[in-house]
Formats: C-alpha cells, structure tokens, sequence
C-alpha cells in the first residue's frame, strides 16, 4: 500500500531528493572516475529541476522527478562518469545517450518501485528520462510537452553545471560537439529563449551563438 505522504508532489519529491542524497553518497568514493564529481552531478540535477519551474511550464510530479535523475547513470554505474571520449557527431555517441539514459531509467524506476510509487508515476517518469537525450527530430516528433521542458532544462543547465568542467578537460572543439548536441535537441522555443540570453562565460557565449547559426542555416 502506498505511504499517504507519497500520494502528493511534496512526499514524492522529499523521497527522491533523499534517494539522490543516498545515490551521492554512497558513491562518493568514485568522484575521481566521474568529471564532474558526485557534487558537481548533484548540482546539475537540482539545477535542471530549478529550470523545469522556470521555463514558464507548470512542473508535473513526473517532470521534476525525471529532473533529479535523468543522469542518475552517470554516478551509480561503474566506467561511464567520465563521459563519451570519441566522436560526438557519430551515431556511436547517439548509441551511447541512448544506453546512459536506459541505465538512468534502471536504476530509478527500482528505487521508486520499491518505495511503492505508482506505477503510472514511474512509467511517467522512465518516458521522459528514456527520451531526454534524444535527438531533436525525435523529441519534435514526440511532442510531448513534459520531456520538450526536460530536454529544454537539461540544455540550459548544461552552460553553468557541465560545460565548465567540459571545456576544462576537452577544449573548445570537443566543447562545440556538445554544444551543438544540447541545442539541436532543443524544442524551437528554448532555442529562441537560449539566443536572447548572454552567457556569463564568453567562450561559452561565442559557440553557443556559432552553433545556433550553424543550426539556422542547415
């Protein structure tokens, strides 16, 4: 039977902010395996759930908790919080988001199965983050509005929790690749959004405004 204070939004996202806290922490011991760090992973979660109440969208359940795992993957699973090494135009890259965001859905859809969310919760919460890094023709045709504000939050996130420790490690080209990933598979209206707005950073400034032309012009 389903806990009554696991019925509403404020008991649901009160559980999954403590299974991520517990996802963390437990794993804390690979933080050098992971680029970001276990920290840096945890901000970026909580940062695309900031987002997903920004975007002007009132936030599903399903959306926020989507939000705060969508890269669950990343520090639970052994070997991939370094990220993709090789070419991020390739369809090998495709391939690997889409293996990223499966072992997401595994690992979170168990934690909530076993704290007896319901079902219709977690199969909600699997679609989005199963199509999160989706490309952008497979998000258009989708057209589910949720995963357009996951997918939009996640891209935005990506500027100030990501791409700083990317662009450290990577460099700017490796860092454009990434750019040009997280905005095509943006919905039009994040894209327009994202052009209006100055970036703090102005590498980052300048290839995010050099891709979204490229985009343009394709």
């Amino acid at each position: 039977m389903v806990k009554k204070e696991l019925v509403n939004d404020r008991g649901i996202m009160q559980l999954a902010e403590t299974l991520l806290v517990s996802a963390c922490e437990t794993n804390r011991y690979r933080d050098q395996e992971i680029m970001q760090e276990v920290d840096g992973e945890k901000a970026h979660a909580k940062d695309v759930l900031s987002w997903t109440e920004k975007l002007g969208y009132p936030a599903s359940t399903a959306l926020k908790v989507a939000a705060l795992f969508h890269d669950i993957d990343r520090v639970v699973n052994l070997g991939v919080g370094g990220g993709f090494k090789g070419d991020r135009t390739s369809q090998a890259y495709l391939d690997h988001k889409k293996a990223h965001a499966k072992r997401s859905v595994e690992y979170i859809s168990q934690k909530l199965s076993e704290n007896s969310l319901n079902k219709v919760l977690i199969t909600r919460v699997s679609f989005l983050i199963s199509h999160h890094d989706d490309t952008g023709e497979e998000v258009r045709r989708l057209n589910d509005p949720d995963l357009n504000i996951l997918v939009a939050a996640d891209s935005f996130s990506f500027f100030t929790t990501v791409a700083p420790k990317l662009y450290a490690a990577e460099g700017d080209e490796r860092l454009r690749d990434k750019i040009r990933f997280m905005i095509e598979k943006m919905p039009a209206f994040a894209v327009k959004l994202l052009a209006s707005q100055k970036l703090e950073n102005p590498i980052f400034e300048r290839l995010k405004n050099e891709v979204i032309e490229e985009l343009k012009a394709a």
